[in-house]
C-alpha cells in the first residue's frame, strides 16, 4: 500500500513537473527577446482583405490568392535603445488562420521611412502592405515598430545598421515565445523584406543575423526593396545634384548620426542657422515627413553650410564618411549565403536607382552568387506595388 501511495504522489509529481516544463519552455528569453506581453488589435477577413487591396493599397484584388483570414496582435518586448542600454518596443504579428495544422514559415518586414510615432503597424496594421500581403498566403508575419515608434517614446533612430537590426532580432525571438504559447506551429524559414528605409533596415538585418547570430537563425531569402545600401554614395549625389526633393530624409540621417555618435555640435557646423531648429525639434514622432520638408529646403546650398558641402564633396568630413560607410553594407566582407533579390524602381530619383547595381556589385565583390536583380518602370512611389508584390511572389517559390 505504501508502494502504491508512494507511485501515486510521484505520478502527480512527474505531471506537474511536466507542466511547468512545458510552461518554462515558452519563457524563451530572459532578457532581449523576451517577450512582455500581447493583444489582439485587428483582424482581417477575406472580404475586409478585398477592400484593403483595392480601396487602401489601390492594388487589384483579383491579383492576389488570399488563402486565410488573418488576426493581428501587437507585442511589447525587451531589446535596446540607440544608447544600448534596455528598453521595452513594440510591434505587430500577422497570423494566418489556418483550416489545418501545419508549421508555417516566418516573414519579417522592416517599415519605411516614417517620422510619426504612430504611423506603424502595432497602431494601424494596414501600414505594412508586406505583412498583410505575406500573411494572407500563410507566412507568420512580423513587423517590428523599432526605436522611437509605438511604445518607444525616445527619439527615433534612422539608417542607423545597429539600431535597425536589434528590434527586428529581438522581434524575432519574442515572435517565437508568442508562436509557443498560442500553439503556432513554426517552420525553419525566415524571409525579410522591406521598403525604401526598410531596405535599408532588411539588409541590415540580415548581415547582423549572419555576423552575430548565426548559431540562432538562419536567414531563407532577402527581398531588398528600393534601399540605400552605400549611404556615403547616395549623400554624395544629394550634394553634388544640389537639389533633392525629400529633405526630410537628409536631415533625418543627419539627426540620426548626431544620435549615433552624440557629437552634438554636428548640426552647427553642416546646417545653416534658419535650418537647425528644425532638424533639432520636428524628429520628435509628432510632425510628418510633409511637415518636416516645408520646414527645410530642398536646395543643399541653402540648407546646408558651403564649407561642409565643399569638404564632403571634397577629402573633408572623414569622420562622417566613415560612419556612413560603416552603416552601408557594400564595404567590408560581408558575404551572405542566403539568395537576395534586389527590387528597385528604374526612375527612382528619392531613393536612387543606381544604389541597387551598387549593392549587387558590392555583394558579388565579396563572393556572393545568389544575387539578382530586378527593375520595374515608375519612380519611388509608382514603382512601391510592384516591388512588394513581386517580392512575395519571389519568396512563394520558395516557401515550404
Amino acid at each position: 500500500m505504501l508502494k502504491k501511495i508512494i507511485f501515486i504522489i510521484s505520478s502527480i509529481i512527474l505531471v506537474l513537473s511536466c507542466e511547468d516544463s512545458n510552461n518554462q519552455n515558452c519563457e524563451l528569453y530572459e532578457d532581449r527577446g523576451n517577450l512582455i506581453s500581447y493583444e489582439l488589435i485587428s483582424e482581417f477577413t477575406e472580404g475586409a482583405f478585398k477592400i484593403l487591396i483595392e480601396d487602401y493599397y489601390g492594388f487589384d484584388a483579383s491579383q492576389f490568392n488570399i488563402q486565410n483570414s488573418v488576426k493581428v496582435y501587437k507585442v511589447i518586448y525587451e531589446s535596446l535603445g540607440t544608447d544600448g542600454k534596455p528598453t521595452q518596443l513594440s510591434g505587430a504579428i500577422y497570423v494566418p488562420q489556418l483550416d489545418k495544422n501545419q508549421s508555417l514559415p516566418i516573414l519579417k518586414t522592416s517599415h519605411y521611412t516614417i517620422t510619426k510615432r504612430e504611423a506603424v503597424a502595432s497602431v494601424s496594421p494596414n501600414v505594412s502592405p508586406q505583412s498583410i500581403l505575406g500573411s494572407m498566403q500563410g507566412y507568420f508575419s512580423i513587423y517590428a515598430d523599432g526605436i522611437g515608434y509605438g511604445e518607444s517614446k525616445t527619439q527615433a533612430s534612422y539608417v542607423n545598421k545597429q539600431a535597425s537590426a536589434i528590434a527586428g532580432v529581438d522581434l524575432l525571438r519574442a515572435s517565437k515565445e508568442f508562436a509557443c504559447e498560442n500553439d503556432i506551429q513554426l517552420n525553419e524559414q525566415i524571409f525579410t523584406t522591406g521598403y525604401s528605409a526598410g531596405g535599408y533596415g532588411t539588409m541590415a538585418f540580415h548581415q547582423v543575423i549572419d555576423e552575430e547570430y548565426s548559431d540562432e537563425f538562419t536567414i531563407t531569402a532577402n527581398a531588398p526593396l528600393a534601399g540605400p545600401y552605400a549611404l556615403d554614395q547616395m549623400a554624395k549625389r544629394i550634394f553634388g545634384d544640389n537639389i533633392y526633393s525629400q529633405p526630410y530624409y537628409l536631415g533625418f540621417a543627419l539627426w540620426g548620426y548626431v544620435l549615433a555618435t552624440g557629437d552634438n555640435e554636428a548640426l552647427n557646423r553642416w546646417v545653416n542657422p534658419n535650418y537647425r531648429n528644425p532638424i533639432l525639434t520636428m524628429y520628435n514622432g509628432e510632425y510628418s515627413g510633409e511637415q518636416i520638408n516645408n520646414a527645410l529646403n530642398d536646395t543643399m546650398s541653402v540648407l546646408l553650410d558651403s564649407q561642409f558641402l565643399s569638404d564632403f564633396l571634397g577629402d573633408g568630413e572623414l569622420d562622417f564618411k566613415q560612419y556612413l560607410k560603416d552603416n552601408s553594407f557594400v564595404y567590408g566582407d560581408w558575404k551572405p549565403n542566403a539568395p537576395i533579390h534586389f527590387m528597385h524602381g528604374a526612375d527612382d530619383e528619392t531613393v536612387f536607382h543606381f544604389l541597387m547595381k551598387v549593392g549587387v556589385d558590392g555583394l558579388e565583390a565579396n563572393g556572393s552568387k545568389n544575387i539578382q536583380s530586378t527593375s520595374y518602370p515608375g519612380d519611388h512611389s509608382s514603382a512601391a506595388a510592384a516591388c512588394m508584390i513581386n517580392s512575395i511572389e519571389w519568396f512563394n517559390t520558395m516557401k515550404q
